[in-house]
């Protein structure tokens, strides 16, 4: 009867062994992927990346906004300057176009005056 109870006693042992490690092998969970390992040594940088663009958004924001206010100014001012230069050149063509008429008028006079004097040497 001994050898009954411990031939029991050692197939109960092997059929629970058997029956822990087939539980254990359908239970365990999956081996991480390598992809699951590498987001988990990722993980704590994840945040601080977060918060690192999330500044550097803010800024560049700020920057735009910046950009986009000297921006308007730079175009009010240039077309303030480009205004002023356009009276300007006009002023000078103005003053141009009357100098030209005078030197243009003296020349005829001149030239009027040159041929009467010649007109009245051939006439006497």
């Amino acid at each position: 009867m001994k050898n009954d109870q411990t031939t029991e006693y050692v197939t109960a042992f092997v059929v629970g062994t058997l029956v822990g490690v087939g539980a254990a092998l359908l239970l365990a969970p999956e081996p991480p992927t390598r992809r699951d390992k590498i987001m988990k040594e990722l993980k704590p940088y994840r945040k601080k990346v977060r918060k690192q663009t999330a500044r550097a958004r803010k800024k560049v924001g700020k920057q735009a906004d910046a950009v986009s206010e000297w921006t308007d100014e730079l175009m009010t001012a240039s077309r303030a300057v480009v205004s002023d230069l356009r009276d300007e050149v006009a002023q000078l063509v103005a003053d141009a176009r009357d100098e030209i008429a005078s030197t243009v008028e003296d020349q005829v006079d001149s030239a009027r005056d040159t041929l009467r004097r010649g007109a009245k040497k051939i006439r006497s």
